[in-house]
């Protein structure tokens, strides 16, 4: 049995989920199944990769080319950034958004 996440970690996690979900809202259908093409050739491409795709494999590699593409930062740099008063600060209050299974660094 693991641990459960820390609330900083929850909160980094929710806040990933809502720059991509922001991001997907953003273009359109056409620019979102050319990034789903992608994340394909990459799962194929990738000797460890998952070969069995289903809708939530393909969201969840669609969600990490987005989050390598959008220059998110990981969750200790994010944690940096939560800790100094800056215009990059992540905003505060994030609300938690639904979990789709993707791990983020």
């Amino acid at each position: 049995m693991t641990a459960p996440a820390s609330p900083s970690k929850q909160l980094y996690h929710a806040w990933v989920e809502q720059r991509i979900e922001d991001f997907k809202d953003s273009i359109s259908r056409d620019e979102l199944l050319e990034f789903a093409d992608e994340a394909v050739q990459e799962l194929y491409s990738d000797p460890d990769g998952q070969y069995a795709l289903t809708e939530i494999v393909l969201r969840d590699a669609v969600d990490m080319l987005l989050f390598r593409r959008l220059g998110l930062p990981s969750y200790r740099q994010w944690l940096k950034l939560c800790q100094i008063d800056t215009s990059d600060r992540p905003p505060e209050g994030t609300a938690p958004a639904a979990t789709s299974g993707a791990k983020f660094a």
